[in-house]
Parts: C-alpha cells; structure tokens; sequence
C-alpha cells in the first residue's frame, strides 16, 4: 500500500492504522518520509523548482532542548540529509523555522517563530545564504515579529504572516522588499501603523477558542493572495491595484467543513489552491472563487502508516502531493497526543 519509505537514523517499522477515513481511495496518502528524533517537529515545506530539490524546516518544538532546530534538504531521488544548524535568539536560546521561500537572489527566507518562547515580539525572519546548493550562513534581515509564520516571495518582495499581535484574535501580513533587507535589518514596530503591513486579519472565537490567525499564504497565477486563519478556518483572496495596496475579501467561511486553515499551495496545473486543515486531519482544495472540496480526512492517528497526523504545510513536486504533519498538541484538533513517528505523508495526484 505505501509508496517507497526513506529513513533518517534507525530502521523503519510500519504500523497498521485503524482509524476512519474519507475521501477518494486512489487520494489515500502513503509514507513519505519518517524523521528520527531530530527532526521530531516538521513544519515548513518549499521547491526549488529549477532543481527538483526541496527544503524542510524542523522547529522541534516537541523536544527542543534535546534537540535544537535543523534546516534539511531534500533531493529529486529523495535523500534527506541535514542542510545547516539555525541561530539561535539571544534572549531565549532557541529557534523556530516555520514557513520558508526561495527569494529571487536564491537564498532561503526562514520565519524564526520566537511566540512559543516570548511573546514579546522576539520573532524573526532568517536568510539562510545559500550557494551551490550548500549552506554558507545565516543572516537575521528582519525582526519585530510576534509569531513569524508563512513566508513567500513575490517579485522583489517577501511577504510573512503574524498570527498573534498584541490585540486578541488579531494578525497581519507583513511585506518587505529585497532593497529594503539589503541595506540592513528591517526593525517592524507594534501596532497597525506599521508602513510594512498589508493586511489585519481578525480571528472569530468559536467552539476550541483558538484565536491564532493569519497563518499560510500562496498567490495564484493571477497575482492575487491568499491567507487562512489558524484559528477559525477563514480564508481571505487579497488583490493589488497599480500601486501595490492591497484589498482583501472574505472568500471562505464554513466552519463545519474548514475548522482550520494552516498551510497553502497553489498547483498551476489545475488552478486549485491545496491547504491543510489540522484540526481534522485533512487536506482540502478550493477554486480561486471560494469553492471547497475535499482531497483526504482520517482520524487520530500516529501518522506511522502515511495517514495525516496534524497536517500543516502541503507543496507539489511534480504530481506528488506533499504533506508535512506536526503533531504538535493545540486545544481542540483532532491530534490527541505527541508521538515518535514524525512524517511526512505523499499523494499522487493527476
């Protein structure tokens, strides 16, 4: 049933999942790839797509004293070996890789989440300098962020999600140019009068009263933005005028079907935006007008077979849908417990 399995220090053993599922048979997802203790928190996820390669980003929030943050890299024939250590925060003596994006001087753009450790803005956003394909240092080029999350560069601009601020149930998207990062580090100030926001978003407080918000981003062929809430699963089409100022619409609103909006990604080759939902251990698609479908949804699991365990971040390389599980305990997800089997999920997709 699984496609092939890669391993990173240890032998590999595949357990039975008995858990309910849903959703096409032929979109059931296998195991990708099973990390050891080291990277025991997977979160970020991107392509290189002259190369084939792709980047991990391995905050290990589960066991980060044991085990500090790790950047990894992935090859087309799917050997994945460490890429660098990260910096670690002054003030806290940790680090946080989260979202990540390639940027137009082909280096890697990390979010550096610091909330999990202080709350008080400590979070930052990392180049990992990058140079045959090889790790050559790591410089901080913006801080000032609560909770750095999603990042992805569009033209001469990186944009980063925040999805705390000092408001409850507020968040922002941030958007910062090459020029700017390449005359020294951009110090981002409290409050909505920061010139480098775009967006607010608000987070509506349902049931698991999760009040996380902006969380992944992506933008279509279009040049248009998409952010989800963490929190309440909403999701926001954001568009640009002539000058750069940006709108955003509500285009998404089903609790039921769309509790949480994590990671996000849109596939060219069908026009759909792939996103993961944590709280219910699925992956959704929706069109660029806000029409959802479902992709895969299975139970509580330990992710040990392929099925989803916290999804939070999906990329596309080629045809093979990838799926990065968290499992990382949060009030109210489906995911009930930390576990050992820290994976990777794939899809084939048409």
């Amino acid at each position: 049933m699984n496609s092939k399995m890669h391993v990173v220090g240890g032998l590999l053993v595949v357990a039975v999942s008995l858990v309910v599922v849903s959703g096409c048979e032929a979109n059931r997802p296998t195991l990708a790839f099973k990390l050891d203790d080291t990277g025991n928190t997977p979160d970020g996820m991107t392509l290189d797509e002259k190369t084939n390669v792709m980047y991990l980003s391995c905050p290990n929030f589960n066991e980060n004293i044991c085990y500090p943050a790790i950047m990894m890299v992935i090859t087309p024939d799917n050997q994945i070996s460490k890429l660098c250590d990260l910096p670690m925060h002054p003030e806290t003596s940790r680090c946080g890789p989260m979202g990540l994006d390639i940027g137009p001087d082909g280096n890697l753009y990390v979010a550096d989440n610091q909330y999990f450790y202080n709350t008080n803005r400590k979070s930052r956003l990392l180049r990992i300098n990058m140079k045959d394909g090889k790790a050559t240092g790591v410089d901080v080029v913006a801080d000032g962020f609560s909770l750095a999350n999603a990042v992805i560069w569009r033209d001469n601009n990186v944009y980063v999600s925040d999805t705390f601020s000092e408001v409850k149930g507020q968040s922002y998207i941030y958007r910062i140019s090459m020029d700017e990062m390449n005359k020294g580090v951009v110090h981002l100030h409290p409050g909505d009068s920061d010139p480098h926001i775009i967006v607010t978003q608000n987070t509506i407080e349902r049931g698991r009263g999760d009040m996380a918000g902006a969380d992944g981003l992506t933008f279509d062929g279009e040049g248009n933005l998409y952010c989800g809430n963490f929190g309440d699963g909403r999701i926001f089409k954001i568009s640009f005028d002539a000058g750069g100022k940006a709108t955003k619409k509500l285009l998404i609103d089903d609790p039921v079907n769309l509790p949480s909006a994590d990671g996000m990604f849109w596939r060219k080759k069908d026009n759909l935006i792939y996103i993961t939902d944590s709280a219910s251990n699925a992956v959704r698609a929706f069109t660029t007008d806000g029409k959802l479908s479902t992709i895969w949804i299975n139970g509580d699991t330990t992710g040990a077979d392929g099925l989803l365990d916290q999804p939070c971040e999906v990329i596309f390389r080629g045809d093979e849908m990838f799926i990065v599980c968290f499992d990382m305990t949060f009030p109210g997800l489906l995911n009930s417990a930390y576990d050992k089997d820290h994976t990777i999920s794939v899809i084939k997709m048409k």
